[in-house]
């Protein structure tokens, strides 16, 4: 099967992502990782998928298009592999360092010959701290530098990451925060076309279902009011440019770094298609993690790999992914085996008729919870097969 994704015009040349945009509490905690189970991954910048490093799984397949996202990953993990926790923070980017190139110089020679090349080339992203180097960070800079300066001063913006209760919070929004400005910001900068010339590839709107700038506007009028942005480090890395030691995304906190560092050796990271990689394994896998990939492809081409993830999946695999403007779940797939169907394929029959059970007290409960709260849904669905449920 075809890759959608990769057939289209989209621009794989540079880093797109350096950091993570998904919530790994929430992932972690939908998927349940077990000892035994083998896991699958979207690549992206990594960071969730070592984050599924520190469950003890048995395995982790990460894969992505990208050889830059390739790239940032393999040299992350020679980051957890050979530095120490500080070192780590200074050279990833959250602390002040001019010690960048020098830690580079210290660990090249165990990365591989091809991402030994693109870092010794990009030695500038090396220096201004890797996780401020993707396409969409630095489409969160010019907002926080260009944009943010006129619609609320840098103390209005200190005032709104202090710790309040959630009236305090509600009361601080509505009468300092939420000015016309900001509004018309949103109508402006976080349009479709700005979003896809300066952040995401324009191609991933292709099939874009809402109006991003006002799905962005109401999810930001959640997270501001209705979490808690003091703990939020999505919101205070968009806001400050960087995270507080006292707030830092799963994957950078002091108490994931050995966990992490242990399991280094678990994981696989291949530059693939999804579709292509199901296509030749022999195994089954436990657990999904899908990020957002399911945006970027047409409704049929949804249909067809969800079809493949259920041929390669055990019974009772979860699957977990987020919807940001394309709404993608497995209750709009709306197929079922014919009996023949079954028999042809020497498989036993499924008396419930479905696929996948979408687990929609689990989800709702984590989506509401979901610090990265500009996806409009999260999906946890469940493999169904042998008539199981």
């Amino acid at each position: 099967m075809k890759s959608e994704v990769k057939e289209n015009r989209v621009d794989f040349s540079l880093i797109r992502y350096s950091q993570c945009w998904e919530d790994t509490e929430v992932l972690l905690e939908s998927l349940n990782i077990q000892e035994n189970d083998i896991c699958f991954g979207i690549l992206s910048a990594g960071d969730n998928v070592f984050s599924m490093l520190a469950e003890n799984p048995k395995k982790v397949v990460a894969l992505d298009i990208s050889f830059p996202q390739i790239a940032l990953a393999k040299l992350k993990k020679e980051v957890f592999n050979s530095l120490s926790y500080k070192e780590m923070l200074e050279f990833m980017g959250v602390m002040k360092s001019d010690k960048r190139i020098e830690i580079y110089d210290r660990i090249r020679e165990n990365l591989d010959k091809e991402v030994k090349e693109y870092w010794d080339f990009n030695r500038e992203s090396i220096e201004k701290g890797i996780i401020h180097a993707g396409k969409f960070e630095k489409f969160f800079k010019i907002f926080r530098e260009k944009i943010l300066p006129f619609v609320h001063s840098k103390k209005r913006i200190e005032k709104l990451l202090e710790k309040k209760s959630r009236q305090e919070r509600i009361e601080y929004y509505d009468k300092y925060w939420n000015n016309f400005k900001w509004k018309l910001m949103f109508k402006l900068f976080f349009s479709k076309y700005i979003v896809g010339k300066l952040g995401r590839d324009k191609e991933f709107f292709r099939y874009a279902e809402k109006n991003i700038s006002e799905e962005m506007k109401e999810r930001s009028r959640y997270a501001l009011c209705e979490l808690n942005p003091y703990e939020n480090p999505y919101i205070n890395y968009i806001l400050t440019g960087n995270y507080r030691k006292d707030c830092l995304p799963y994957f950078l906190r002091k108490e994931n770094f050995d966990k992490i560092r242990r399991n280094l050796h678990k994981v696989e990271i291949l530059q693939s298609s999804v579709e292509e990689y199901l296509d030749q394994i022999d195994f089954k896998i436990n657990k999904f993690n899908l990020s957002d990939i399911f945006e970027y492809m047409s409704a049929e081409n949804y249909s067809k790999l969800m079809e493949k993830i259920y041929d390669n999946a055990e019974n009772n695999a979860l699957l977990a992914y987020w919807n940001l403007i394309v709404e993608r779940n497995s209750e709009k797939l709306g197929y079922k085996e014919t009996d023949s169907e079954i028999a042809v394929a020497g498989k036993e029959k499924n008396v419930n008729g479905k696929k996948y059970e979408r687990m929609k007290e689990l989800d709702k409960k984590l989506h509401e919870k979901d610090m990265t709260f500009f996806y409009t849904d999260f999906i946890v669905e469940k493999v169904i097969k042998n008539g199981n449920s």
